[in-house]
């Protein structure tokens, strides 16, 4: 159970990530706000949570508040969910060219979240390995 809750807590740090860097890109003004907000507490969760699993919780807590091995669980879920998402937009990619709805601004769009979702896994996989090195 503790990896299903791992893999919910940081996948939706992720997720508020990406979408606090997409309203950051989309918005203007004021609204910008929001995406800088999503961004700041999607992080904040994604360290705290890992920092609960790694070795810097023996020094401050004595003893590993999360028993998982956290990159391991992560790699896992990001190659899971990655065979999602490849899934998924090459079913409604294919659909929107089928159905004539396909932009340029959809293309835009999607490219601009598929490459943030990507560097937002690295990043959190490599502070995840980086956190929980002995």
């Amino acid at each position: 159970m503790i990896e299903f809750i791992s893999i919910v807590v940081l996948t939706f740090a992720i997720a508020l990530i990406v979408l606090g860097v997409i309203t950051v890109w989309l918005e203007r003004g004021r609204e910008r706000i929001q995406g800088i907000a999503l961004t700041i507490v999607g992080f904040l969760v994604g360290v705290v949570y890992s920092f609960l699993g790694s070795r810097f919780s023996l020094l401050v807590f004595d003893r590993l508040i999360v028993r998982v091995n956290l990159p391991g669980l992560m790699a896992t879920a990001f190659t899971y969910t990655a065979g999602v998402v490849v899934g998924t937009a090459v079913a409604v990619g294919l659909f929107l060219w089928a159905t004539g709805r396909f932009r340029h601004q959809t293309e835009q769009a999607a490219a601009a979240f598929f490459i943030a979702g990507i560097l937002v896994a690295l990043v959190a996989t490599i502070i995840a390995i980086i956190l929980s090195l002995p």
